[in-house]
């Protein structure tokens, strides 16, 4: 991923996709000749009561297929604005705002397993099994394919409010290897070590799409008929939004998640807010 590095946000600026008072009105002249004003009217008198079935209102009454590469060029002329949630010390916000956010490497977890495990009284006769649970954790290992890896989300509110342990507890990756060393105890104490933190990452449009594809890419998911990711979530709350004007979307606490096999350079951090609590 060579392009990793081009800064460039695209035209339309960032897609924050809580924040659909921003991007609703732009996709939607986006979409005027593809999706025209009776259809528009024929979903909003139809009131769906799900997101999934506004979206599919929408999809059987215009081309499918102009559809999808529509919103697929709309994403890719902005960027994506997306989180990563963990706990960290002033020094871990520091090194993020200077060198961004680099993948998970088992091994740089020792320092802070360490520092947030000691105090457990078992600790002693435990921390022996350290380096071996850092190797069963890491790489393809038990807790699956996480390292090497950045995982961001497109949701704030999903991160903040639907699934906050990375705010509670940090790394997925210490959660597993506290756990296994120490069991529920263990874990409890990482919610001690460290800030709750939510890192704002802006991404441009065409990497946040290959980000949001980790198995199958876009064109994989549109030759089986499937939506690609982004596409999917932002028409679907747009459609619904016709639906029920009043919907807002930071009301899902989505999760989608996008990733990187390369570090997240700094130029692309928006911002490192510290949490009053999680």
């Amino acid at each position: 991923m060579g392009r990793r590095h081009d800064n460039q946000l695209g035209k339309r600026g960032m897609l924050d996709f809580d924040s659909i008072d921003d991007w609703a009105p732009d996709l939607g002249r986006t979409l005027r000749d593809v999706v025209p004003a009776a259809t528009r009217q024929s979903i909003a008198a139809r009131k769906s009561e799900f997101i999934e079935g506004a979206r599919d209102v929408l999809l059987s009454k215009v081309d499918r297929q102009t559809l999808v590469a529509a919103v697929l060029g709309w994403i890719r002329g902005a960027g994506v604005r997306a989180y990563h949630g963990t706990r960290l010390t002033e020094s871990e916000i520091e090194s993020i705002r200077d060198h961004g956010l680099r993948p998970l490497v088992a091994e740089q977890r020792r320092q802070r397993l360490e520092r947030a495990l000691s105090p457990h009284p078992q600790w002693p006769s435990v921390q022996g099994r350290l380096q071996a649970a850092l190797e069963a954790y890491g790489g393809v290992g038990k807790s699956g394919d996480r390292e090497g890896q950045v995982h961001l989300t497109l949701s704030r509110a999903g991160l903040t409010k639907g699934f906050s342990h990375y705010l509670t507890h940090g790394s997925e990756f210490d959660q597993h290897v506290a756990h296994d060393l120490l069991g529920a105890s263990g874990v409890a104490l990482l919610a001690q070590d460290g800030k709750p933190v939510v890192v704002a990452v802006d991404v441009p449009g065409p990497i946040a799409l290959e980000g949001a594809h980790r198995h199958l890419s876009v064109e994989q998911m549109i030759s089986r008929g499937d939506l690609p990711n982004l596409v999917r979530e932002f028409l679907g709350d747009w459609a619904f939004r016709l639906a029920v004007p009043t919907h807002q979307s930071s009301a899902r606490k989505l999760d989608c998640g996008i990733w990187f096999r390369d570090a997240v350079p700094a130029d692309w951090i928006a911002s490192v807010e510290m949490q009053r609590s999680a």
